[in-house]
């Protein structure tokens, strides 16, 4: 089983991949670029070096790159798409030269001009992101479900399975948060839930463009569409649930990734990690 979490890159981006360790991970994920700005963060051919040797060393595989908090690639805004094609571009070619498995992503909001149309603006600005003419990496771009509030695009796998269709690119996946599933409506707390969204999952996207799993819980209740992470079994998936996520056969390779409170803050350590990998059958 491969287990990690969101890890800090403070102090030197190889500096994840000793955090990590610490924790007892796998794998894990990392910002490469400050999340809540649009100037993207030079990475120098040293600390790449040292990372990849350090990643190596460790052992560790999946681990994977999230993308800046700001990206609306469904925006009517015509400034602000360019601004999330650039900033996604450059995200790609850092992820490529560490080495790392995936670029995750929210999609965006199409801001009440109607699910079409975005899903066009979508398809239009991941299209010029993976133009081979753009990007020199093969490292992929992996799409984020959403919790489905407001105008967000990706709030089912329909919806996610639409853009895989349309763009066709190998380069192209998706990354499944089990909280925002949840909180969509998907009924993950039930075995038959779970079944139901696998089953949907295989037949919009196909489990092979199923890359990473943000493996969070909800503080908020099924089909709540607000997007609030809680700590594994904590919340209203519940621990019993989140088991059987981790040890359901068509999910047990990809890697699982956390982003929940107690894990960002400190509060839980190694042996929390521990705790998790124990429930692997």
């Amino acid at each position: 089983m491969k287990i990690g979490i969101h890890v800090s890159t403070s102090g030197g981006i190889d500096q994840a991949v000793d955090r990590a360790a610490e924790l007892g991970c796998n794998t894990f994920q990392i910002f490469v670029s400050n999340p809540r700005g649009w100037k993207p963060t030079v990475l120098d051919e040293s600390g790449i070096q040292l990372f990849k040797d350090k990643y190596q060393a460790a052992e560790m595989t999946g681990a994977v790159s999230h993308s800046i908090y700001l990206i609306n690639l469904a925006s009517p805004k015509e400034y602000l798409r360019k601004l999330s094609i650039d900033s996604l571009v450059t995200s790609l070619e850092n992820t490529g030269r560490l080495g790392l498995s995936g670029l995750v992503t929210h999609i965006g909001s199409h801001q009440g001009d109607g699910l079409e149309m975005g899903l066009d603006r979508v398809c239009e600005a991941i299209e010029k992101i993976l133009d081979g003419n753009t990007v020199t990496t093969t490292t992929p771009l992996l799409l984020e479900n959403t919790a489905g509030a407001g105008n967000l695009v990706g709030k089912n796998f329909a919806e996610l399975g639409e853009i895989l269709k349309r763009v066709n690119s190998k380069h192209l996946g998706v990354c499944l948060d089990t909280a925002h599933a949840f909180e969509y409506g998907y009924e993950i707390h039930t075995k038959e839930g779970l079944e139901k969204l696998i089953k949907e999952i295989d037949q919009t996207i196909g489990l092979d463009k199923l890359q990473v799993i943000h493996l969070n819980d909800s503080m908020t209740d099924l089909s709540s569409n607000r997007d609030r992470h809680e700590d594994f079994g904590e919340g209203f998936i519940g621990k019993k649930a989140m088991i059987r996520i981790i040890n359901y056969p068509a999910l047990k390779n990809i890697p699982f990734i956390m982003e929940t409170p107690k894990l960002k803050s400190g509060e839980a350590g190694k042996e929390f990690i521990d705790e998790i990998k124990s429930y692997a059958k």
